[in-house]
């Protein structure tokens, strides 16, 4: 697809234009006719710039097929892959070569990059009012070299026995510093703010981090008063200038903890006088140790090797392949120090496409993208949430002529979605929904959202106007954070769309809860070349997700649809039975009212000494500050939410949606409370991955649960 509509590639005249722009006339002035829409569609195809469509080989009604080729007929791959062995090799489309580690794929890319495109690499910017400035492959290569050199020359090893963990932002410095590890067969571990110091103390002494490279002055200090709990840490590598006004405070406490301060350009400056060779990694070696955030307890390190991520990586080519036609941009935001977007920048970096930083403040992305212009976004749940959002109030405050207008452009590119096809329109795209295009840079091609499932109608609506495939992901970090996706002009809906071609998916049975593989419903299981090897220095734990014969256990309950996607059901270990003996899967029914134009986030609780479940209710401070003005109330969240009118508005309406989804008696929560602060991962009520962690929750609402139980009770 490309990036914008070519006058020579579309066959349209002025007399085409003419008959949309009277279709659409009528269509305002209220026209009579009953099928007007349909001739406005029909018109309006005369304008679809055919040179941005993507063709794509797929049976639609049988998108999976049995893994009989790899031996295992119960489980099930997409179709694309067929009779053909898992993906596990990389390969250059370009020429005949291949890569089995991305010491070798970052080469290839390198390659790719000068071929396809400018050979651009890593992008960043230096303030709001700056463009994006570039580093070459050729130059990302040469800074890795340094630090990778500078590494050993104050005395680190290479090979698989050095750690090195990364404590910072997205950032130039991030990615260069883990493509430096690369290179010397060392293993990054990445750190993050919201770990909190129990699990970051756990990780430094696990791994034993001599060398951590770190940005945020306020991080260096929390570092350094950890000091006497972390006695493997020898150096701090600060990759950004310090503020004056800590400096001399940062340096005074690092003398006092024994511990070496280097500045990121001064350990380049000695790579590149004590220069060492490259030590590549084998197929087997161990690049990164991820740590799982976790909802309970202290995070596993999950062991990635440089098998897994080449595998995820060439499926990945293959499966966007008719989408990435060009050397392509994709905007970095998302922590990279979780799998699921590190995955994608290493995808880039093999195939030589650009990756841009923003500049720390995602509330400030959209100023970020229209700078970069990407053509990929990985997203999470929350930021489209919250996008679909400003859209309707946008569409709320039309009038009559420009509503009309939205309507019918709607109507028609829900049909090309239908139809599985995303094409860009020189009508639609470029006058109806150009603002919101805009927003995304313009020249976006595929969205990717995953971490959290995202509500289908919200999903819905943005592949219809976002000019862009928009496609839904799953994965763990146990799986290199993607292991299924929905399939490039897939028009579906509320499932996780077929395995990529380096896994496989099958259902596993779960007697205590009556699921069975038989009744097409079960533990969602993943065997494939992007499997991690195991937890780090925990074989116990391992044991516990990955059987005798490699499976993955994710944990989450599943089941085929008849198309061959697969759909969620639910958390195993969020599964809870009543008092009188029935299982409920709670975040099914939290995604149900979700749905309520009133509801942002939504808590479902219930035990088994209790017969009926109750819910803590997080309003949308947007849509509830609105109907309190249309009803002249006070606009304070905080009261709004003690009022009972405004609790029995809300319960009502999540009352609807139990009928329209057809709840069972004992599904329907008898109560509800509500809270005028969202979840977050500051006030630790959410993962760093944005999943709810539930005995937090539990915890943290423990009196409104209770009293809501007696009242009922």
């Amino acid at each position: 697809m490309t990036t914008s509509a070519d006058p020579d590639n579309a066959v349209i005249s002025y007399s085409n234009v003419a008959a949309i722009s009277a279709g659409i006339a009528l269509v305002a002035a209220g026209a009579v006719y009953s099928n007007y829409r349909a001739i406005v569609n029909n018109l309006s195809s005369l304008l679809v710039d055919k040179s941005t469509e993507m063709t794509n080989n797929i049976d639609w009604n049988n998108m999976t097929v049995p893994a009989v080729e790899q031996g295992y007929s119960q489980a099930r791959v997409s179709c694309q892959l067929g009779s053909r062995q898992l993906a596990a090799i990389g390969k250059c489309e370009h020429d005949d070569r291949q890569f089995q580690t991305f010491y070798e794929g970052f080469m290839i890319g390198k390659d790719i990059a000068k071929t396809i495109g400018d050979g651009r690499c890593l992008g960043y910017r230096q303030n709001r009012e700056s463009p994006y400035e570039w580093l070459s492959y050729d130059e990302t290569e040469q800074g890795a070299n340094e630090i990778g050199s500078g590494l050993i020359h104050i005395g680190d090893k290479f090979g698989q026995k050095t750690f090195i963990g990364i404590y910072a932002v997205n950032s130039v410095e991030w990615m260069m510093t883990a493509v430096a590890c690369h290179f010397q067969s060392m293993i990054y571990v990445p750190l993050y703010d919201t770990l909190g110091e129990a699990a970051i103390i756990h990780i430094i002494n696990q791994t034993r981090l001599s060398t951590i490279f770190i940005d945020k002055p306020d991080n260096v200090l929390n570092l350094l008063k950890l000091k006497s709990k972390i006695e493997s840490l020898k150096r701090l590598v600060i990759t950004r200038t310090m503020p004056a006004d800590k400096e001399s405070e940062i340096r005074k406490r690092a003398t006092e903890a024994n511990l070496e301060l280097l500045m990121f350009n001064d350990l380049r400056n000695s790579g590149r006088d004590h220069p060492s060779p490259h030590h590549p990694p084998k197929p087997d070696d161990v690049f990164e140790i991820c740590y799982t955030s976790g909802t309970t307890g202290l995070p596993k390190g999950a062991m990635l090797t440089n098998k897994n991520i080449v595998g995820l990586v060439e499926a990945a080519a293959e499966f966007f392949r008719p989408i990435f036609t060009q050397q392509e941009t994709v905007i970095s935001y998302l922590p990279l120090a979780h799998s699921y977007e590190q995955s994608i920048e290493l995808f880039c970096l093999c195939y030589g496409h650009k990756i841009g930083y923003y500049l720390g403040d995602v509330r400030q992305l959209a100023d970020d993208l229209q700078a970069l212009k990407p053509t990929l976004m990985p997203c999470v749940p929350r930021l489209l949430n919250r996008m679909y959002d400003n859209i309707q109030t946008t569409i709320g405050h039309l009038g009559v002529l420009k509503r009309s207008l939205f309507r019918c452009a709607y109507s028609s590119k829900t049909a090309e979605v239908q139809n599985h096809r995303v094409n860009r329109h020189l009508l639609w795209d470029k006058v109806v929904f150009k603002q919101i295009q805009q927003r995304l840079g313009g020249n976006m091609k595929l969205i990717v959202s995953g971490a959290a499932p995202l509500s289908p109608k919200i999903l819905e609506f943005l592949k219809i106007v976002c000019g862009a495939y928009v496609v839904e992901g799953y994965g763990q970090t146990e799986c290199c954070g993607i292991s299924s996706c929905q399939v490039p002009g897939d028009s579906s809906v509320g499932n996780i769309g077929v395995p990529l071609l380096c896994n496989m998916i099958k259902l596993c049975d779960v007697p205590d809860m009556e699921y069975y593989a038989k009744d097409n419903i079960g533990e969602l299981c993943i065997k494939g070349s992007n499997v991690f090897a195991g937890y780090y220095n925990d074989e116990e734990k391992t044991r516990e997700v990955i059987d005798n014969d490699g499976w993955l256990h994710t944990g989450d309950i599943a089941t085929w649809i008849k198309t061959g996607q697969i759909q969620i059901v639910d958390r195993k270990k969020h599964m809870f039975k009543l008092a009188q003996g029935e299982y409920l899967a709670p975040e099914r029914l939290e995604n149900v009212y979700v749905q309520s134009k009133y509801v942002a986030q939504v808590y479902v609780h219930g035990n088994s000494y209790k017969s009926f479940t109750v819910a803590i209710v997080v309003p949308d401070s947007e849509v509830l500050l609105k109907y309190a003005r249309s009803e002249n109330m006070p606009t304070d969240l905080v009261e709004l939410c003690k009022r009972k009118d405004i609790k029995e508005l809300i319960f009502n309406d999540m009352r609807n949606l139990e009928k329209i989804n057809e709840l069972k008696g004992f599904e329907k929560v008898k109560d509800i409370y509500l809270h005028p602060e969202l979840f977050s991962i500051e006030n630790n009520l959410l993962t760093p991955t944005l999943k709810s962690k539930r005995p937090e929750l539990a915890k943290y609402f423990d009196n409104q649960i209770e009293e809501m139980y007696k009242t009922i009770d």
